[in-house]
């Protein structure tokens, strides 16, 4: 039989289940501003969406960010760090936050201002930062 949530008999720390559920609900926030290339990510909206490369690949974007989301509010049952599945799922969600902290930083700071830097940059990054802190934290200590 295969181990479940249920089976395994671990209760997943609620600061992990506030974590997976406030991801999900961002990230469908995200794909929606996105798809539209809304002001709320894009304060230069004209420059960003003359360009038909641009627009697909911020819509791919969406595409590929919701479906992560719900992955890790699926599977957010197993414990962070005393099962293979929630290590995985955890694991990969730091991953995740940590590349976009690299991404924005890059695009934002190191680039020497050659790259897009999005509205609310501090917001977002400090946003990512908590998500990977608290994924560090069930991954190591839950």
């Amino acid at each position: 039989m295969a181990s479940t949530p249920a089976t395994v008999g671990l209760t997943q720390p609620s600061i992990i289940k506030y974590l997976y559920a406030s991801a999900v609900l961002l990230h469908a926030a995200d794909t929606y501003i996105f798809y539209t290339g809304s002001t709320i990510l894009f304060p230069n909206r004209v420059p960003f969406l003359e360009s038909a490369m641009a627009r697909y690949f911020c819509r791919n974007s969406g595409n590929l960010v919701l479906p992560f989301a719900l992955n890790a509010w699926f599977l957010r049952d197993y414990h962070i760090r005393k099962t293979h599945v929630g290590r995985v799922v955890g694991s990969c969600f730091l991953l995740y936050h940590i590349a976009t902290l690299g991404l924005i930083s890059w695009s934002s700071f190191f680039s020497g201002g050659a790259e897009y830097e999005l509205a609310n940059v501090w917001g977002i990054l400090g946003l990512h930062a908590g998500w990977a802190g608290v994924a560090v934290w069930g991954l190591l200590f839950a």
